[in-house]
C-alpha cells in the first residue's frame, strides 16, 4: 500500500524573507507619497489660516479706509516732531532720529519709549476675537520687562513715559487680564502647522506684514545678512531720497511709503494731540500697482514667541509684539548695491535701481539672491527669533504669501528677484526715475 504524501503547511524561511522584502519595498515606495501628501495638507492648512488673516486685515482696511500700522510705539518728551508741541525746543523740521523707535531697532538699547502693540491687535475683531480686543488696554505696555509690578505682573518702566498718563498703572482695570496675558493667548489662525518654532500657549505668530525695504520707513535702516545663526545685523541708514534726511525727512518718508504696505508708527500719551509727522498708512486705493500683484502678508517662522533675544532688545515677544523683525518682513537692501555694513549705509539713488529702456535696474534682482543671505527661505537653519526679517518658512521649495486682494499663493524660493521686488512695492510705477519699476506681469509669479 502506497503511503499518502503529507501536505506541506506554512511557508519556508526563504519564502517569508521574500514576502517581507517585497512589503519593505512597497512601504519604501509609499512613504515619500505619504509624506508628500502630509506636507500638502499642512501647506493647505497654512494657506487657509493665512487667508483668514489677510481677509481680517482687508476687513479692517475696508472699514477704516487705511491699513493698520505694522507696530505702534509711544513717544516721550524728548521726541522732536518739529514746530510746536512735544519737542526739544520747537525746531523745524522734525527730527526722526529723536523718535523712540530708533531705540527699539535690533541693536538698540530700549532706553526710551514703550512698545505698545503689533498689527494683530487692531484686527482682533475681524479674527473672531472681539473679547480679546475689548480687554486690551491700548495705553499700557504690551509685555514684560524689569519694572514696576501691578497685579503680580512686571511692567516695562521707561522713565519719563512711565508713571504719567497713559502709562500709570491706574489705567489697568482690576481683575482684567494684562496685555501680556492676552498676547500669550493662542489664536489658531496666526500659526502655520509647519512652523517648527511653535511653543504651546505662548501666543505664536507665523505671519508677518509687508514693511517694504527698511526696518523703519522714516529712518530707513536695512539689514546685513549672514549665514551664521544670530549673525545678521541692521545696516546703516540707507539713502532712498535725493533730499537730505536731516533737513527734509518727509521726502524719504514719501519714497518709503511707495515701497511697502504697512509701517511702524508712534503716538503720544492720551491727552497730547501732537501729530507725528512721519506716520504714514496705505489705503486700498494707494496700492497703485494693483492689489492682486502686491504682497500683504508672508510667512516667517522666526517672528514668534521668545522670552527675549538680542533682536528684541531682550523684550518678551508674542503675536502682539510691535518690534520690526517680529512684526514685518522686508526686501533685501542689497538691491541698492554693495557696501551694506553695520556702520555704512547704501545710496539707493546711485543708479543700480534705474531702468534702462524696457529693462529694470540690475539691482532689483538682488532681492532674492542666495549670495546675500537675505533671500526667501534663506534663514531656514536659524533658530533665534527675530534674527531674519525676510520671508521664510519650513515648507520645501517655497512659502505662502497673501496678497492685497485676499488671494494666497505659494511662491517658490527661486522666483526672480526683480519680480519679487515688484511684488513687495505697491507703487513701484510711482517711484522717482532713479528707482522706478517697469510693469509686473502676473504670469511671472502666478502658479
Amino acid at each position: 500500500m502506497n503511503l499518502r504524501r503529507r501536505r506541506r503547511q506554512g511557508f519556508t524561511l526563504i519564502e517569508l524573507l521574500v514576502v517581507i522584502s517585497i512589503i519593505g519595498i512597497l512601504v519604501g515606495l509609499l512613504l515619500p507619497a505619504i509624506n508628500s501628501a502630509r506636507e500638502a495638507g499642512r501647506r493647505a492648512q497654512c494657506q487657509s489660516n493665512m487667508r483668514n488673516v489677510v481677509l481680517a486685515i482687508i476687513g479692517y482696511t475696508t472699514n477704516k479706509n487705511v491699513y493698520p500700522p505694522a507696530g505702534t510705539f509711544c513717544e516721550d518728551a524728548l521726541t522732536n516732531v518739529g514746530g510746536t508741541g512735544v519737542t526739544t525746543g520747537g525746531q523745524a523740521p522734525p527730527d526722526v532720529t529723536t523718535s523712540v523707535i530708533n531705540h527699539w531697532i535690533p541693536g538698540g538699547d530700549g532706553a526710551r519709549g514703550t512698545p505698545m502693540y503689533s498689527w494683530v491687535v487692531p484686527i482682533l475683531p475681524y479674527l473672531d476675537s472681539q473679547e480679546l480686543y475689548d480687554q486690551w488696554t491700548m495705553f499700557a505696555p504690551v509685555t514684560t520687562k524689569t519694572g514696576t509690578t501691578y497685579q503680580g505682573v512686571s511692567y516695562l518702566d521707561q522713565g519719563q513715559a512711565f508713571g504719567t498718563a497713559p502709562f500709570n498703572l491706574a489705567v489697568l482695570t482690576a481683575g482684567q487680564a494684562s496685555n501680556n496675558k492676552i498676547g500669550e493667548t493662542a489664536i489658531g489662525v496666526l500659526r502655520c502647522p509647519d512652523d517648527n518654532t511653535v511653543q504651546i500657549n505662548q501666543g505664536n505668530l507665523s505671519y508677518v506684514v509687508n514693511g517694504g525695504f527698511a526696518l523703519w520707513h522714516a529712518n530707513p535702516r536695512g539689514w546685513v545678512g549672514s549665514n551664521v545663526d544670530g549673525g545678521g545685523t541692521p545696516s546703516g541708514v540707507n539713502t532712498w531720497s535725493t533730499q537730505p534726511l536731516a533737513t527734509n525727512p518727509l521726502a524719504t518718508v514719501g519714497i518709503m511709503q511707495k515701497l511697502g504696505v504697512m509701517f511702524l508708527e508712534s503716538t503720544f500719551p492720551t491727552g497730547n494731540i501732537t501729530r507725528v509727522p512721519w506716520n504714514v498708512r496705505q489705503t486700498l486705493s494707494s496700492v497703485s500697482d494693483g492689489n492682486s500683484s502686491t504682497i500683504l502678508l508672508s510667512e516667517n517662522v522666526l517672528a514668534g514667541v521668545s522670552t527675549g533675544t538680542p533682536y528684541s532688545v531682550n523684550y518678551q515677544t508674542n503675536w502682539a509684539c510691535p518690534l520690526p523683525t517680529f512684526a514685518m518682513f522686508m526686501g533685501s537692501t542689497s538691491v541698492c548695491g554693495t557696501g551694506a555694513t553695520a556702520t555704512k549705509g547704501v545710496d539707493c539713488t546711485a543708479g543700480t535701481l534705474t531702468a534702462v529702456g524696457d529693462t529694470d535696474g540690475v539691482g532689483w534682482a538682488l532681492a532674492n539672491s542666495p549670495n546675500t543671505f537675505e533671500n526667501i527661505n534663506g534663514g531656514g537653519i536659524f533658530t533665534i527669533e527675530g534674527s531674519y526679517p525676510f520671508s521664510n518658512s519650513s515648507h520645501p521649495g517655497g512659502l505662502n504669501m497673501g496678497f492685497c486682494d485676499g488671494a494666497v499663493r505659494f511662491v517658490t524660493n527661486t522666483i526672480d528677484g526683480t519680480v519679487y521686488s515688484k511684488m513687495i512695492t505697491p507703487a513701484g510705477s510711482k517711484l522717482p526715475a532713479y528707482a522706478k519699476q517697469l510693469p509686473l506681469s502676473q504670469d511671472a509669479f502666478a502658479q
